[in-house]
């Protein structure tokens, strides 16, 4: 009996952790059911920016059936800004799940529109854009070859 006891305390302890609105602020990107996937077998660079208005954080998750969260790992996890100020950085060779994402109020919101404007003659990788609803593109998602991490052919 006692070991049911503290079972069914130990549950409901967890409960409500897991409703306090700590957990409530925690972004979740492996739940939007778009996830715009590219994949790259050299080292990649990308660049993101964003239209004002909005707090937005973009994710890089790889799938894996281990990982803790539906099968993904957040790989890489960048803030936004939304001054139009573009956010660079580098990611290894690999295939990605992209997901940006908006913040509402205290949550964090899937965007309901993705697409990828790709161009392989520009050597773009990828070319996404989000929006809330659908167009216009509020957030833009670039990823090309990564030219200066790329290693010399031999001689």
């Amino acid at each position: 009996m006692k070991n049911h006891m503290r079972f069914f305390s130990t549950a409901a302890i967890l409960a409500i952790l897991l409703a306090s609105p700590t957990f409530a602020d925690e972004a979740r990107p492996w739940l939007c059911r778009d996830k715009p996937v590219f994949s790259y077998d050299r080292s990649m660079e990308y660049q993101v920016t964003a239209r004002p208005g909005r707090q937005w954080r973009i994710f890089f998750m790889q799938y894996s059936p281990d990982a803790a969260h539906d099968g993904f790992d957040i790989v890489n996890s960048r803030e936004v800004l939304s001054r139009g100020d573009p956010v660079a950085g580098n990611l290894a060779p690999g295939r990605y799940f992209a997901v940006a994402l908006y913040r509402e109020g205290g949550h964090w919101i899937c965007p309901d529109y993705t697409h990828d404007d790709r161009n392989p003659k520009l050597g773009e990788v990828s070319n996404l854009c989000y929006g809330e609803d659908g167009p216009p593109c509020l957030v833009k998602l670039l990823v090309k070859a990564d030219h200066h991490l790329a290693t010399s052919p031999a001689p």
